[in-house]
């Protein structure tokens, strides 16, 4: 809003007017746990199936708080946190390491860390990737073509309608 950048990718944030968000990319949400944990002997999970342990979250800036505590709130409860942070890897190492739980993105780094990755099936939810624009100001024309590429690269991969 600032000026400072033409593109940025980021979750959706809701009441924002000024920017454009376009979807390019989506991921669902898993539950992480290290191997010896008891909810690692599962091969699915339900979000009150975490409420017993501790878990790691994301910090309120992050857009993927929004979602998370959504979630809490439509099963009507909240878990016990242990650590808030910023970055999905961070979580990661964290659950690796044993100081708690994750609800996180399926991202890449999951599989190569010593982790259980639980899908989550209720409830159920994506992450959605998106890139942001201010709206009704001037863009150069390198930056509309690149948004043109991105949209067109990445089109195939999103299945819901551009808001």
């Amino acid at each position: 809003k600032e000026k400072k950048y033409d593109i940025g990718f980021c979750s959706k944030f809701d009441d924002e007017p000024l920017i454009e968000f376009i979807p390019v990319a989506k991921q669902d949400l898993v539950v992480i746990v290290p191997p010896g944990h008891p909810l690692a002997e599962k091969s699915e999970i339900h979000l009150e199936e975490t409420l017993p342990y501790k878990q790691i979250i994301f910090k309120k800036r992050s857009g993927l708080r929004q979602i998370i505590d959504q979630l809490f709130k439509s099963i009507g409860q909240y878990p016990d946190v242990a650590f808030e942070i910023d970055e999905d890897q961070v979580a990661a190492g964290f659950v690796a390491n044993d100081f708690g739980i994750c609800i996180a993105p399926d991202i890449p780094i999951l599989h190569s860390l010593d982790l259980k990755i639980l899908p989550l099936v209720s409830p159920s939810w994506q992450r959605n990737f998106y890139m942001a624009m201010l709206k009704d100001v001037y863009h150069p024309p390198v930056v509309e073509a690149f948004k043109k590429f991105v949209i067109e690269k990445t089109s195939k991969e999103i299945f819901y309608k551009t808001n």
